[in-house]
Formats: C-alpha cells, sequence, structure tokens
C-alpha cells in the first residue's frame, strides 16, 4: 500500500520575529482603520435621521397638497363663489335679507 501524500506535509512553515517599524505601521493602519469607521457610522447615522425628517416633511407636503387640490376642487362651485363675494368683497345674493342693528 503507497502512503497517501499530503499536500501540508510538504508545507515548512517559518515565523520570523517582525521588526519594530512593521509593527508600528501595521498598528497605524489598524488605528486609523477604526476612526474612518466611526467616523463613516456617524455619517451613517446623520444621514439616517435626515432620511426620516425629510420622510416625515414629505408626509406633510403630501397632506398639504391633498387639502389643496380639496380646495381648489370646490373653488369652482358656486356656493363656493359666493362665499369668497360675500366674505372679500361684501356682496350678498339679491334675495338675502339683511337686519342691521340700530345703532
Amino acid at each position: 500500500m503507497a502512503k497517501k501524500s499530503n499536500i501540508f506535509s510538504r508545507v515548512r512553515l517559518v515565523c520570523r520575529r517582525s521588526s519594530p517599524l512593521t509593527k508600528c505601521v501595521v498598528l497605524t493602519a489598524v488605528v486609523l482603520s477604526i476612526i474612518a469607521l466611526l467616523t463613516l457610522r456617524g455619517a451613517i447615522l446623520d444621514a439616517k435621521e435626515k432620511e426620516a425628517e425629510l420622510r416625515n416633511e414629505a408626509a406633510a407636503l403630501e397632506q398639504e397638497n391633498k387639502s389643496l387640490l380639496e380646495r381648489i376642487a370646490e373653488l369652482g362651485t358656486v356656493q363656493s363663489i359666493k362665499d369668497l363675494a360675500g366674505k372679500l368683497l361684501g356682496l350678498v345674493d339679491p334675495d338675502t335679507v339683511i337686519f342691521l342693528p340700530e345703532e
């Protein structure tokens, strides 16, 4: 029987001590990466808050648009024209009787 050859049996692992400069570079890279991640996290949280504010504002504007569209639809009616003429110009329907209090 032939002995099975394992690919790892031919690999030799050599560990060397790294220089202080290499350790310093790696540590600096790790610290800068952590700072960048924290900064990005803050930016993401700010963006989510802004998104929520904008969604609320959009909902309020949609409601206002709906209200304005309903008002526009009402403005074309005879009754609304009479109401505006009465409020803005002081006009009344010719068949209307007005009682004014004595002074």
